[in-house]
């Protein structure tokens, strides 16, 4: 027999995968950008333009 208090309704488990696939957009948005940093440090693929928009 299950304890009631182990019950998870249906609007939790929706908000606890909104929560993860947020921190999954987040750490890759987040590994996107300092990649690019890492890559123009190192001097690495096609040189950007400064003044045009990402």
């Amino acid at each position: 027999m299950t304890s009631p208090l182990s019950y998870i309704d249906p609007g939790s488990g929706s908000l606890f995968l909104q929560a993860l696939a947020g921190g999954v957009a987040a750490v890759g948005v987040i590994g996107k950008v300092y990649w690019r940093r890492v890559k123009r440090l190192l001097h690495i693929g096609k040189p950007e333009d400064e003044g045009s928009p990402s």
